[in-house]
């Protein structure tokens, strides 16, 4: 082997510049003393061989990769797109990377992924995991939440979106525009959905009595309808031109607008469960002739960044999840980094107005 091709080591720089090979690993990796001399040629002699340290012994010997782990159970969504997308920017600005797993809940891999901690997009999957895996995996996690009363065998720090605020904010800003007769669109009755839907329920009883209970559109009762997002169990609608599965929340809206034509509902306003629902929902509507805002007032939650591209553009609670990513990233980081962190953390939200609630 030519020296061109020949293993450029530690110990080959350090017979270049005789010195010890504790002496080189100091001064290449900056820690404990070295002369300012022999540092600066020991750095220049490993750049003039083109040495380049080994990423996975470095991480073994530092005891750390700079790498995070998000676990998201579902990536197709823009939602979770875009909380992923505010992950890597904020992981980036402090010398940190991303990797990505989705997956259907095989929690076991993350014992094969050589990372410092671990993010999680709700408080669903962080749970699972404490259930499962993070029994006796000991390795720093953090999750994004949407219930600040969330409780967990073992403690995981987390960044709160409240459910009740959001669901509460979009009533009282619909009652602000002379609405009082306010329905819910509820897609099916797991995950965020059902909180959403109690929060609405609880509120409108208090604002109607029992007559809240005609203004709601409820699409899990379809019997053709799909029971969507089971915990373990990945289903959807298959995309027919190429087979690809995924949480088509767009279609449930179109059969959420089929159940609100036939009902002859008397609300005047109404907020969807999310903005995938709110969109197919619109659009089916206004196709069978009804006006958006005229007719019918549409407020969603998410605030994700396809809104723009959809008319008319919908009015929607903002939950910001870039953000909301950005913040479980570094209270990650920070826990990482021995500094100091709230145990809960909280994420901005708010009403970014679009064209789809009209004054009454």
């Amino acid at each position: 082997m030519s020296d061109n091709y020949k293993k450029i080591t530690r110990k080959v720089i350090a017979e270049k510049v005789g010195a010890s090979v504790s002496v080189v690993s100091r001064a290449l990796n900056n820690s404990g003393y070295v002369s300012a001399d022999k540092k600066k040629r020991i750095i220049e002699v490993a750049n003039e061989l083109g040495y380049s340290p080994n990423p996975i012994a470095m991480a073994l010997q530092q005891q750390k990769t700079y790498q995070l782990l998000f676990f998201c159970s579902d990536m197709t969504g823009a939602y979770f797109n875009q909380m992923h997308h505010g992950m890597v920017k904020a992981a980036e600005s402090r010398g940190y990377h991303i990797q990505a797993i989705s997956n259907l809940y095989k929690y076991d891999i993350v014992k094969r992924i050589f990372v410092d901690g671990i993010l999680f997009p709700t408080e669903s999957i962080a749970e699972e995991f404490i259930d499962s895996v993070g029994k006796n995996y000991h390795i720093p996690a953090v999750t994004a939440s949407f219930e600040p009363t969330k409780t967990y065998r073992k403690p995981i720090p987390s960044v709160v979106i409240d459910n009740y605020k959001v669901i509460n904010g979009l009533i009282d800003y619909l009652m602000s525009h002379g609405h009082r007769k306010i329905g819910f669109i509820l897609p099916f009755n797991t995950g965020y959905a059902t909180p959403r839907y109690n929060y609405w329920k609880e509120r409108m009883n208090h604002e109607l009595g029992d007559g809240y209970a005609k203004y709601l559109i409820d699409v899990n009762d379809e019997a053709e309808t799909p029971k969507l997002f089971n915990r373990h169990e990945r289903l959807g609608y298959n995309c027919d031109e190429t087979g690809f599965v995924f949480y088509d929340l767009i279609s449930l809206g179109r059969k959420a607008a089929d159940i609100y034509m036939k009902s002859k509902s008397k609300a005047t306003a109404y907020i969807v469960y999310n903005d995938d629902l709110a969109f197919g929902f619109m659009q089916e509507i206004i196709k069978k002739g009804v006006s958006i805002p005229r007719d019918l007032s549409i407020v969603g939650i998410d605030g994700i960044y396809t809104r723009k591209h959809f008319e008319p553009k919908l009015t929607t609670m903002s939950l910001y999840p870039d953000r909301h990513g950005a913040l479980v990233v570094n209270l990650l980081i920070d826990i990482l980094e021995g500094k100091k962190y709230k145990y809960i953390g909280h994420a901005p939200y708010g009403i970014l107005e679009g064209e789809t609630v009209r004054s009454i």
